[in-house]
């Protein structure tokens, strides 16, 4: 079985607020939407879309919505320099996002840093000097 193509859905507290703090990040949305409780986002050189439906919607049957103290699944954003991961940062502390693991390199000698979006959603964006 091959799958045509893939994306992801996650539940979010307000579509609007989402769509704002993806917008100023720079992801382009996902044309057309015409859903008022969605909020679409492409990411990547590949196109992955990631829906962001807001609580109360049909997503509601799929996803549990709500405060997370974990999460299932992190997202990583491949970083060209180290100039665009500290970018990055300035971007997400700007739009309101959560930096819960500051800039710097880990024990791999990867440089980056970890956040989360305004609803919880964790992601962390890496240079990988060796990609």
């Amino acid at each position: 079985m091959k799958a045509r193509k893939i994306w992801a859905n996650f539940s979010v507290k307000d579509a609007k607020r989402t769509n704002q703090f993806y917008t100023q990040l720079g992801f382009t949305p996902n044309q057309p939407n015409n859903y008022p409780q969605l909020a679409s986002f492409i990411f990547g050189d590949d196109d992955l879309v990631i829906h962001f439906f807001e609580e109360g919607s049909k997503i509601d049957d799929y996803l549990t919505p709500g405060p997370k103290t974990t999460s299932e699944i992190i997202f990583t954003l491949a970083a060209d320099t180290e100039a665009e991961v500290n970018e990055w940062a300035e971007k997400v502390k700007s739009a309101g996002g959560n930096i819960f693991q500051e800039v710097g390199r880990d024990e791999a000698n990867y440089y980056g840093f970890a956040f989360a979006d305004p609803d919880g959603h964790k992601f962390n964006v890496i240079l990988m000097d060796n990609l």
